[in-house]
């Protein structure tokens, strides 16, 4: 078990911390560490032990399954083979955490995923050098499950100074958010973070202008009624 202090504004302290990060996943093992969001427990995600001590390890329900931290695009093809819809191309690499349906031939193999797959791409010259010399890494929130999200790395070096095999410690990460988690089979957005579909939520806006619009003349004027109603229903289609 060994802590290492990471400083991302230093070239030096940055590629130390991700060869000590790469040495313990390689060798099967978890790391806690700042990640392009928040503070992640990683572990190759193709190693089933490793998956499940972090299971054990937040005291995690064994049928919510964890995102998968990925070096690039092309990446995403050893996870599923669904069109990657140009909505999510636009913003990665970034903080965006995207679900895809998971590759039938993979569905046996982790136990930790059922039909579908959450994806993440990093922006981060850290991460970028993990993965390029790891597999794809299971990186859940290092916090434990059910608590709210940690950002100080003293705090969580405390809390998992015997159950990890290395911390990394970035300090307190600040103005630091979970990723925005979006949904490519259903098309919406679940989770609002650090990214924005900006026209998205202009059309939502305009959509509502309109319904608020169209439902106004009811309250004002009974004989409108069915005008409004019938208007109401169209921009609700």
């Amino acid at each position: 078990f060994m802590i290492i202090s990471l400083d991302k504004k230093n070239i030096e302290s940055i590629e130390y911390a991700a060869n000590e990060v790469i040495k313990v996943i390689n060798e099967g093992g978890i790391a806690v560490s700042p990640t392009d969001t928040v503070y992640g427990m990683l572990a190759d995600s193709f190693n089933t032990d490793a998956v499940n001590r972090i299971y054990d390890i937040k005291e995690r329900e064994k049928n919510k399954p964890f995102l998968i931290l990925l070096k690039d695009l092309e990446s995403t093809k050893r996870f599923s083979d669904k069109e990657i819809p140009n909505i999510i191309k636009r913003n990665i690499p970034g903080e965006l955490t995207f679900i895809m349906p998971l590759l039938d031939e993979l569905k046996n193999q982790f136990s930790y995923l059922k039909d579908t797959v959450a994806l993440r791409i990093p922006n981060d010259e850290y991460m970028h050098l993990i993965l390029k010399s790891t597999n794809p890494l299971a990186a859940p929130s290092a916090n434990p499950s059910g608590y709210g999200i940690i950002l100080d790395g003293n705090e969580l070096a405390e809390l998992y100074k015997d159950k990890a095999d290395l911390i990394v410690n970035a300090g307190i990460l600040e103005n630091k958010m979970p990723s925005t988690l979006y949904d490519c089979i259903q098309n919406k957005i679940l989770r609002q973070g650090s990214v924005y579909f900006w026209y998205i939520i202009f059309i939502n806006y305009i959509f509502s202008k309109i319904f608020f619009a169209s439902t106004i003349p009811t309250a004002i004027n009974a004989n409108w009624k069915i005008t409004s109603n019938t208007s109401s229903k169209l921009c609700i289609i």
